[in-house]
């Protein structure tokens, strides 16, 4: 329902006669089962403009099968156009098969018999049976549309029966159901009350009203009469007050009908003859006959049905400026959605997609360069930051003390001036005496600069990550209107980027490994800056050893590994990320395009096949194309009942 369109709403209690009454005033027959029948809305509308009798059954599917309301709903036509009345209960039975059964398609049930939808409704109550399970209520709406000359025009929807006997969870979904219909202030509420019941007992008379407080959109409709026996003197008359407004007064007040029973309906009795029993029945059955009751505009199908259909008349008459401005309101919605979708390709398809991959490849091209897209840019500065942290954690922590109790600081590796001492003895080999092997530097250096490879590599796939979906992001914003033009495109860019990494990867390996041997730097400055400033930091402090000092050898290997490190992290913290932006981002912007141009024309023809709309967009056009569509009919049939007012 795109806005609160005037309507009437039957609701009622589990076997109130709501299924006789709509029978009786639509002139079509619908199922009939003991307990409850209706287990979906049937929204049912009636139209004189027409030369012979027909019927159109449709769906609609607004929600999924968890009864959650779906973006945007469809409709459908179910079947043929029926021109045989004796068919519309089958075709009914099978469209509320088709809308308690969300996980089969609609045509299964197009050609399925009576005995065989009530063995499957049988089987999908069963809670032994492993397969889906058929809905037992949905809010899903069978649309009945009825052309018939001699019938009077009204639309109206039947809801299923309030239920009692059934688990909570169950009997809130259909009270919601009924409730989420009646609660628009255009809807017209139409209570159907068993005359075989008490009134208090009706719960379709406490949410009428709770929907409805001041009782003017509540009609109340009294059934079964005939249950009433000679002897329920007292509750005849308490029927007959309630008729004459002395009890339980409703604005628009009730109608009594009488409804065919059974065996009258296996008589297939006429409109015409169903008229007349009940009118025998209501002129000679007291309290109703019409020396008891004058007004006799109260009782009847006839008399309801043209008094209901005034009403809502009135109602449409009354709400017409808001109508007219809410269909207004929608139309330029509704256009202003179908410019939001992605417009249809008008071009030639080998060209559109040749200028879609341009398009993609010279933004990703920009977002490399930093001139647009800047999070991108802004996102890899951040990764190459933690990647520098991450370097700076290795540093070496060298302890200028003999003691671990006395200095401690987290670190991957510590050492202290024993560690120290140990290493250069564990290197030493034909050294004159005093001399510290260069292996004892060679050895703490590469202690320290082999914890780089995993934070590097790290970083590589942390880009290359990033890199992914800012491409996957570009794919769906150049490609997404034609799913298998972006899926191909996905592969084939997918498998360039892939090749990119791998080739980084290698560079990245051959980068690392310079950094194991030789040892060297043509930045003396920089390491006898560095030297000196960790000569000081290691040098003898009597706070920590009393005792003169006995590790000068130890000290000074400590500042020179110090100071190589400190050159030597300076190039990598720098150079790796080149290198990912270098031999990863530049290579894809520079080598994508050409390698998606030249397996595109590989098979010219095949573009025309990957230019197919997305099915959701698709669906989405014909949607609202359809809702413009109607729109516009409501639009033109109002602007005509304007001109005629």
């Amino acid at each position: 329902m795109f806005f609160d369109l005037p309507r009437i709403t039957v609701i009622g209690g589990q076997s109130a006669g709501k299924s006789s009454l709509v029978e009786a005033v639509s002139g079509i027959n619908v199922p009939r089962d003991p307990g409850t029948c209706t287990r979906c809305p049937m929204e049912c509308t009636m139209s004189s403009s027409a030369t012979s009798w027909s019927c159109q059954i449709s769906l609609r599917i607004e929600y999924d099968s968890g009864g959650r309301q779906l973006e945007v709903s469809n409709t459908t036509l179910f079947g043929p156009c029926l021109t045989d009345k004796g068919t519309v209960e089958l075709w009914l039975r099978r469209a509320q098969a088709a809308i308690l059964h969300p996980h089969l398609q609609p045509s299964f049930f197009l050609d399925m018999d009576e005995a065989t939808l009530r063995q499957l409704s049988k089987k999908g109550q069963d809670p032994d049976d492993a397969g889906p399970r058929m809905l037992q209520f949905s809010r899903n709406t069978v649309l009945v549309d009825v052309k018939d000359p001699d019938i009077v025009d009204l639309s109206f929807t039947d809801l299923p029966g309030l239920i009692q006997n059934e688990s909570v969870d169950t009997i809130e979904m259909v009270r919601e159901l009924v409730v989420s219909h009646i609660s628009g202030q255009n809807t017209l509420i139409l209570i159907t009350i068993p005359m075989s019941d008490d009134m208090q007992n009706q719960e379709a008379v406490r949410l009428a009203k709770s929907a409805d407080p001041d009782g003017t959109r509540i009609i109340g409709v009294l059934t079964k009469p005939d249950t009433l026996t000679a002897g329920a003197i007292g509750l005849r008359q308490l029927w007959r007050a309630v008729i004459e407004g002395q009890e339980h007064p409703l604005k628009h007040g009730y109608y009594c009908v009488r409804l065919p029973d059974d065996a009258e309906r296996a008589r297939k009795l006429s409109p015409a003859e169903r008229e007349r029993a009940a009118a025998n029945f209501f002129d000679n059955t007291s309290p109703w006959t019409p020396a008891e009751i004058p007004d006799r505009k109260r009782f009847g199908i006839p008399n309801f049905v043209t008094d209901i259909s005034r009403l809502l008349v009135g109602l449409i008459e009354k709400n017409l400026p808001n109508l007219r401005r809410s269909v207004d309101d929608l139309l330029r919605k509704c256009v202003a959605d179908l410019e939001d979708l992605p417009p249809r390709v008008t071009t030639e398809p080998s060209a559109e997609v040749l200028l879609r991959v341009t398009s993609f490849c010279r933004e990703f091209s920009e977002a490399v360069s930093g001139t647009s897209n800047k999070s991108f840019a802004q996102g890899n500065r951040s990764c190459y930051a933690e990647f520098k942290a991450d370097i700076y954690q290795t540093r070496p922590n060298f302890r200028p003390i003999a003691h671990d109790e006395e200095y401690l600081h987290p670190s991957l590796i510590q050492l202290d001036l024993r560690d120290v001492r140990d290493c250069i003895a564990n290197s030493v080999g034909w050294e004159l005496p005093g001399f510290v092997p260069f292996d004892a530097t060679k050895d703490l250096v590469a202690r320290f600069t082999s914890l780089w490879r995993e934070p590097s590599l790290s970083c590589l796939d942390d880009i290359f990550a990033t890199t992914s979906a800012f491409v996957d992001t570009l794919l769906v914003s150049h490609f997404g209107q034609f799913k298998p033009l972006e899926n191909h495109i996905r592969s084939l860019t997918n498998a360039n980027i892939e090749e990119c990494r791998e080739e980084s990867l290698t560079t990245l390996e051959k980068f690392l490994a310079f950094e194991t041997a030789p040892l060297y730097t043509q930045n003396i400055e920089l390491l006898e800056s560095q030297r000196n400033f960790w000569r000081v930091q290691y040098r003898w402090k009597p706070t920590y050893e009393p005792e003169a000092d006995q590790y000068p050898d130890e000290r000074e290997l400590m500042a020179n590994v110090q100071a190589y490190f400190h050159v030597s992290s300076a190039r990598i913290i720098d150079y790796v990320p080149l290198l990912i932006e270098h031999e990863l981002h530049q290579r894809i912007a520079t080598s994508l395009q050409q390698s998606l141009f030249d397996r595109l024309l590989e098979d010219p023809k095949k573009m025309t096949q990957l230019l197919d709309e997305d099915p959701v967009i698709a669906d989405k056009r014909r949607i609202l194309e359809g809702k413009k569509s109607r729109l516009l009919e409501i639009k033109e049939k109002l602007d005509a009942f304007r001109s005629n007012d």
